[in-house]
């Protein structure tokens, strides 16, 4: 049997759909996290991130996202109880907790008994959450948890703008906050497509040049497609949105981040669906052995395949087969 972070198809060389990226040192302290229970290498490589806001969101979700339900977590909060950064991870992984038995589908499609676990691990999340931003008063880390959970909770709009004022006065770009603040402000969840694109346009125009928040019109066109049953390709606009992305980031030098790779995958999908394979090629090229279904979980009961397929005919393709 395949592993299922590893596929290939053909003459393809391998891909690997681990979150971590290459980023080994990543690998290796959550390996110890859940493997044996050894909590010091997060703590090290969370401390080591320093400043970098992007890498430390980054290192929190994988770390989290390899953990969640393990007692690791509680008893690294336990022992470390001057940092913040227990408790980030310990929330992050509380939302995903609720997520995983929530499921994704629309709320009436929800079973009836998944939802008070939902509920429950938002609301234990929102309060470690709280207690991981007091501990660590530079951080966006944490508030960008908090922004995850405004949504989940469906707050009102007064609490997710102060939210979001929070998160913004310690990093006014933080794309994974953006990405948060989109979701809130969509037609499915509290806001409409109107405020959701606006919101994402306004960010891009002014983000600088090649910086990852240039995509976020590109996630809103997701949710428009979604919201249309996937048989389109999004907004009227959606032309117009894909060309400024291409002008300020994937046809200039791209600001390089620890989750590039969820760019390159979602460009790829659309210039894959627009049948510029040519195009799309440049971008799965980008990804090197990495793979993201960023875009193609949309559109896709099975998107990893939807990944791998995309990629082989755009490489063929731009190869001349």
């Amino acid at each position: 049997m395949i592993a299922p972070d590893r596929l290939s198809l053909g003459f393809l060389p391998s891909v690997s759909f681990d979150q971590a990226y290459g980023d080994q040192e990543l690998r290796a302290a959550a390996n110890r996290l859940v493997k044996h229970g050894d909590w010091g290498p997060a703590r090290d490589l969370l401390l080591a991130s320093g400043g970098d806001w992007a890498l430390k969101d980054h290192r929190v979700q994988y770390l989290s996202l390899r953990a969640t339900g393990k007692p690791v977590l509680r008893e690294w909060a336990e022992a470390d109880r001057e940092s913040g950064d227990p408790l980030t991870v310990l929330s992050r992984a509380e939302v995903i907790r609720g997520w995983t038995a929530r499921g994704t589908r629309r709320a009436k499609y929800v079973r009836k008994d998944a939802w008070p676990t939902f509920f429950d691990a938002l609301a234990h999340a929102d309060d470690l959450a709280a207690q991981a931003s007091d501990r660590a008063p530079l951080d966006p880390t944490p508030l960008a948890t908090a922004l995850h959970i405004a949504r989940g909770l469906q707050l009102p709009r007064r609490e997710f703008d102060a939210r979001w004022e929070s998160l913004t006065a310690r990093d006014p770009l933080h794309r994974t906050g953006h990405r948060h603040a989109l979701q809130y402000l969509c037609a499915k969840w509290s806001g409409s497509h109107k405020e959701m694109f606006r919101f994402a346009r306004n960010a891009a125009e002014q983000a600088p040049e090649g910086h990852p928040l240039v995509v976020l019109p590109m996630v809103a066109q997701l949710e428009m497609r979604m919201a249309e049953g996937n048989t389109g390709l999004g907004s009227g606009r959606f032309g117009t949105d894909l060309a400024r992305v291409r002008e300020r980031w994937s046809e200039a030098e791209p600001q390089q981040h620890p989750r590039i790779v969820e760019d390159h995958a979602l460009l790829a999908f659309y210039l894959s669906l627009l049948q510029r394979r040519p195009e799309a090629a440049v971008h799965f090229r980008a990804m090197g052995r990495h793979a993201s279904t960023e875009g193609w979980a949309y559109d896709s009961l099975a998107p990893r395949w939807a990944f791998i397929r995309g990629r082989a005919v755009a490489l063929r393709s731009a190869n001349g087969g």
